[in-house]
């Protein structure tokens, strides 16, 4: 009994205590989601959705549940107070304004709310800025054969979009229309399977990423002894450890994907006749691991919070065009945090994308031609976006401003210097030929 209780002991320790709470979550969560599919009415799944997410908020997280309940609230009221042309834009900005006191007061100690607390936060005003411009844009329930409406929804529908359980923790964002779906369903397929069949890389995921927290920790990048290995030993556990480090998203992501299968969230129709739940699948392991641009990298993680962003900020904003690409990174680097490391990290998206945009277009007559080009351009472009993805991890793990400094020092500073050349040649680069879009046949 004593070994088995140290082997407890260290497996809390590997694991970490986050972690042992997300997976606390999800294992109560999954049940719980299998269940909701088949409650006879709209009223009593959202009841009982509702009632779960308040629970596991107050479990988890304690007297931080009256920020959730304050921003869902608030929101309601500027919904049915303010007029419909300037709802959307009021509560996007209300929302992130809340967020930066938020995070002002995190970055002062005047607040510690726990890691969990700062995810619910984020989730939840995806789904309130995302209700505000759709109810703006009179697509609350577009396209789905649903009764249109152009009015806000009942209190309670609205409450029950907010405080849906099905990706509250981590995601996948989806719009009311998917919920209002879900809720109405009368498909009872044998989701579970499904759900079940969905975790199956977890069979490998949860080991490698218990073995890299034991053997290939990212707290050791925090270390002053980090700082003072050689650069070629940084570089190797960078690439390393930014492979390994992406396990835990995967994880929790391949979880919270799973729950919306089993209670049919997000099923749709296809074109060619088939079903599947395309609206709520967060991650394409796939595609981040092999692609070899940075653009397909960045939107193949984290889907739906891509599809948020491009749907709510980069076609709604009014910037032009050319800078669109970086204040959407920049909000995803301040909805992260405020943190200088995030900063430090999300700065390398906009150079990368550009300059691999402009050599795709200058080179994509001689890779049609000639299959050897495409082959080479396709290795050198995964190492380009793996290279660069090692370079700017430990910000990203430290956060603080001064170790990352240091650790880009240490390195000689190549991680700036490396950003600053493909800046550089993105300017000086011509544009090329974009591909040509195919027209859309009747």
């Amino acid at each position: 009994m004593a070994s088995l209780y140290q082997y407890y002991q260290d497996f809390k320790d590997i694991v970490k205590d986050d972690n042992v709470v997300f997976l606390g979550i999800f294992f109560s969560s999954f049940p719980a989601a299998l269940l909701l599919k088949y409650l006879p009415t709209p009223f009593i799944k959202q009841l009982f959705s509702i009632s779960l997410a308040l629970v596991q908020t107050y479990l988890v997280c304690g007297g931080d549940i009256v920020i959730p309940i304050l921003m869902s609230s608030c929101s309601y009221l500027a919904l049915i107070s303010l007029p419909k042309h300037l709802v959307g834009r009021v509560v996007f900005h209300a929302m992130f304004g809340i967020l930066v006191v938020f995070r002002l007061l995190i970055f002062s100690e005047i607040f510690h709310p726990s890691y969990l607390t700062n995810a619910v936060l984020l989730l939840m005003l995806l789904r309130i800025c995302s209700y505000a411009y759709d109810y703006q844009l009179d697509r609350l329930l577009e396209g789905d054969g649903l009764e249109h409406v152009s009015v806000v929804s009942p209190m309670l529908d609205y409450i029950g979009y907010c405080f849906c359980f099905v990706g509250y923790w981590t995601g996948p964002w989806y719009t009311f229309r998917t919920y209002t779906n879900m809720l109405h369903s009368k498909t009872l397929m044998r989701s579970s399977r499904m759900a079940l069949w969905h975790m199956r890389w977890l069979l490998l995921l949860f080991p490698v990423h218990v073995l890299q927290n034991k053997y290939n920790s990212l707290d050791y990048v925090k270390t002053e002894e980090y700082i003072n290995t050689t650069v070629l030993y940084k570089l190797a556990y960078q690439f390393v450890g930014f492979w390994t480090f992406k396990f835990k998203f995967y994880i929790g992501w391949l979880f919270a994907e799973s729950m919306c299968i089993a209670c049919n969230l997000g099923l749709v129709e296809r074109d060619d006749g088939s079903v599947g739940y395309d609206d709520i699948i967060n991650i394409d392991i796939w595609n981040v691991e092999r692609q070899w641009e940075f653009s397909p990298t960045v939107r193949a993680w984290n889907k739906s919070v891509q599809k948020w962003m491009r749907r709510y900020v980069y076609e709604l904003t009014k910037l032009p065009k050319s800078i669109r690409t970086d204040f959407v990174f920049g909000l995803s680097a301040f909805w992260h945090g405020v943190r200088p490391g995030y900063y430090l990290t999300f700065a390398c998206g906009p150079p990368m994308i550009k300059l691999q945009q402009k050599v795709a277009n200058l080179s994509r007559q001689m890779r049609e031609e000639n299959v050897h080009a495409e082959y080479v351009y396709r290795v050198w472009g995964w190492c380009l976006v793996k290279f660069t993805s090692a370079l700017f991890l430990p910000p990203f793990i430290v956060l603080e401003l001064n170790h990352s400094l240091k650790i880009w020092a240490s390195m000689y500073w190549a991680p700036v210097i490396w950003i600053g050349i493909v800046l550089i040649i993105a300017m000086v680069l011509p544009q090329g030929n974009p591909p040509q879009r195919k027209a859309k046949s009747d």
